[in-house]
């Protein structure tokens, strides 16, 4: 399994000696290369302690077919049904192909320089490959991108789960809360049940704590970075290794690379690196057998992302929010919370556990920004806590019979929202290829668009084309979402000490 380990550090941090190169000035960006290089080179000669049940280990045909279809389904690339965001997520990929890095949309010698301010990190592997061959190979670099990450994310999670490989898929693609009793009798007008297309996630109004078929569909370059971080900090428990000093810094570094991909998501995951910190350190010599290369290399990626994310404003509106009583403990309880609290017997003393619904009864009532994201990211690693665990109930026979068949139950309740999420891609895309009589290429008006307006049912977005692509650039964006993307950095630290000049 040693190869495991070896690509899974490749992905995670080739696309931030990437960004290193097009978005810090040489001074700055050499040495912090180096760093990331050498600890890279550090990380792949070391042994590895994965106690993998596969000594051999064969990737199946079926699960290179599952995950394929999987991602394929979910529109990255441009090969099936795309949901709304995508229609920003291709604006990014092209602008990262087109435009020199960082992209500049104005740069006056006085007033608002305007660049592109976005987690970018996923996308630059794919920018690259579009930039030496075009986009369509960028996209299909992307698709390969994606399901390379999925791939990861599944192997390593085997390794926590101990089950066979097409369960761990299966538990990764349908788990979910569960929306449809929400629907079902709480929804007033949109979503229903019926036709079985529609996005059950929005149930709650501003609320939702995403499925991971819904993160991938919807949030692709957050969700598949966030997922791979989580489970190696998790994976790390299961290590030959008595080192806990070396550990606590390899999973800092992981974190790190996660606050890069997915900084919302790294938010909901620090409480539980917080917890690995207080438990593996010791106190009385806190600084023996630490690995300073990594300690050093983690400071250096985030100090360099929250520089660059910082100097985008749009993030700035922090607080809480007031909620109803009886709203939150229904979200609460559907969300998540009924697989918490099952789960109180046999783990009432497990720190995750309180950790995990801290987590959850806490993200619904803090407000990051103007939008809802930081419910649906934060919310990221408690929910893959409650997944890991969910599994270990379904396929380890170490439980009762009754806990069982009520994990089985809320499980199959709960894979109606990632199986709405397939069936809304799998419609749309066979009616593309199959039952419209001609395909016209997307109409891409003469003037560039300014606003874009979420007004219709995903199932119902852009009728008759297959992708989310009406913005051309971002360049000429000034709508409310367009904020979250574009900013003005003149004054920001990033410009004036550690952008390229």
């Amino acid at each position: 399994m040693k190869w495991l380990s070896r690509v899974t550090w490749l992905y995670l941090t080739l696309p931030f000696i990437i960004f290193c190169a097009g978005w810090l000035r040489l001074s700055i960006a050499i040495p912090v290369a180096a760093v990331l290089l050498w600890v890279v080179w550090r990380l792949l000669k070391q042994k590895s302690s994965d106690l993998s049940p596969f000594p051999k280990f064969q990737l199946p045909f079926y699960l290179l077919l599952l995950t394929i279809l999987w991602v394929f389904l979910s529109g990255v690339g441009g090969y099936a049904f795309q949901n709304w965001d995508h229609h920003w997520r291709n604006a990014v990929l092209r602008d990262l192909i087109t435009d020199t890095w960082p992209v500049v949309y104005s740069s006056p010698e006085q007033g608002p320089v305007k660049i592109l301010v976005y987690y970018l990190g996923y996308w630059l592997p794919s920018a690259l490959a579009g930039k030496l061959l075009g986009w369509k190979f960028a996209n299909f670099f992307l698709f390969l991108w994606t399901w390379l990450g999925v791939l990861l994310t599944i192997l390593h999670l085997n390794l926590k789960l101990r089950t066979s490989l097409i369960k761990t898929a299966l538990l990764l693609i349908f788990f979910s809360g569960a929306d449809a009793l929400g629907v079902l009798f709480l929804a007033q007008d949109y979503p229903m049940l019926w036709p079985p297309v529609q996005h059950l996630e929005i149930w709650a109004g501003s609320l939702q704590y995403s499925a991971f078929t819904t993160q991938l569909f919807w949030v692709f370059n957050q969700a598949v970075p966030a997922w791979l971080c989580i489970v190696l900090i998790l994976e790390l428990d299961n290590s030959l290794s008595d080192n806990r000093s070396f550990q606590i810094t390899e999973k800092i570094f992981i974190w790190s690379l996660c606050f890069f991909f997915a900084p919302l998501a790294s938010i909901g995951l620090f409480p539980y690196l917080l917890l690995e910190w207080f438990k593996g350190t010791n106190f009385k010599n806190p600084l023996k057998d630490i690995r300073f290369d990594l300690l050093l290399a983690s400071v250096a990626v985030v100090i360099i992302s929250y520089l660059f994310f910082s100097s985008n404003t749009a993030a700035q509106e922090r607080g809480f929010q007031s909620l109803a009583v009886k709203d939150f403990l229904i979200f609460f309880l559907l969300e998540g919370g009924i697989f918490w609290l099952l789960l109180a017997p046999g783990l009432r003393r497990d720190l995750r556990w309180i950790v995990t619904g801290f987590l959850l009864i806490l993200i619904p009532f803090i407000q990051f920004g103007s939008g809802r994201d930081f419910v649906m990211r934060a919310s990221i690693a408690p929910l893959f806590y409650l997944m890991i665990v969910t599994g270990g109930i379904l396929f380890q026979n170490t439980s009762s019979r009754f806990l069982r068949f009520t994990f089985t139950v809320l499980f199959l309740i709960g894979a109606l929202t990632p199986l709405y999420e397939i069936n809304r891609s799998v419609y749309r895309t066979f009616e593309y290829y199959l039952l419209l009589d001609d395909n016209p290429p997307a109409q891409t008006s003469q003037e560039p668009i300014t606003h874009l307006e979420q007004g219709v049912a995903p199932e119902l977005e852009h009728p008759g084309a297959l992708v989310s692509d009406k913005i051309q650039t971002l360049k000429f964006m000034d709508d409310k979402l367009s904020k979250n993307f574009i900013a003005n950095v003149r004054q920001s630290l990033y410009y004036r000490y550690i952008a390229p000049r």
